[in-house]
């Protein structure tokens, strides 16, 4: 005859978590608020949301930056369920100004017995570029205009060689990448707290 084993309690756990998000659905339509399935969790008003995002205004000495901003950003909001971009006078305005771009030199490091595909120079420079977002929007309780201004900055570090047609390329691309790094940034922080 074998020994029985006892049968192991059934686990609550889940059943717990099913109860509490069912309570946490039925609260938020009290709230003015519904949950999203936006990948940064954007906090958009029943209803939808108008938002106007004028071109970006470029302060710096690189004048392609602007729209390329002001692009990465719609972007990442597009697709968000009620939120729909507009002209001046929607319900919201995004603001962006980018305020510095910093590209810092590097000092040439020569390398001696080159035996490989590595160019006989190399040097590490950075790019970090600041931008300033403000979000208004018209708050229907109170009748006035409400702002949230925030500063966004990102840093790169690239290394270049000798030939100068490839460390404009390689500025470039990082130029690129700290604006793409921005707009995700400006995209998930900017609309959490709204």
């Amino acid at each position: 005859m074998s020994p029985t084993k006892p049968k192991a309690p059934a686990c609550t756990a889940p059943i717990l978590l099913l109860l509490c998000l069912t309570a946490l659905a039925a609260a938020l339509p009290g709230c003015g608020y519904g949950l999203t399935p936006s990948p940064y969790r954007l906090r958009i008003p029943e209803g939808g949301l108008s938002l106007f995002v004028p071109v970006a205004e470029n302060q710096s000495r690189y004048g392609s930056l602007g729209p390329e901003l002001t692009r990465g950003v719609i972007e990442k909001l597009s697709g968000t369920p009620g939120l729909r971009f507009g002209s001046e006078g929607s319900e919201a305005t995004l603001k962006l100004s980018i305020v510095s771009v910093v590209l810092g030199s590097g000092s040439w490091e020569v390398i001696p017995a080159n035996t490989s595909d590595v160019p006989e120079a190399s040097s590490s420079r950075t790019v970090s570029a600041s931008v300033e977002a403000v979000l208004t929007r018209k708050n229907p309780e109170v009748g006035m205009p409400e702002s949230k201004r925030r500063l966004f900055s990102s840093t790169r570090t690239f290394v270049v060689s000798n030939i100068q047609g490839q460390v404009e390329m390689q500025e470039a691309q990082a130029l690129s990448r700290v604006m793409d790094d921005i707009s995700q940034k400006i995209a998930m922080i900017m609309f959490t707290e709204f």
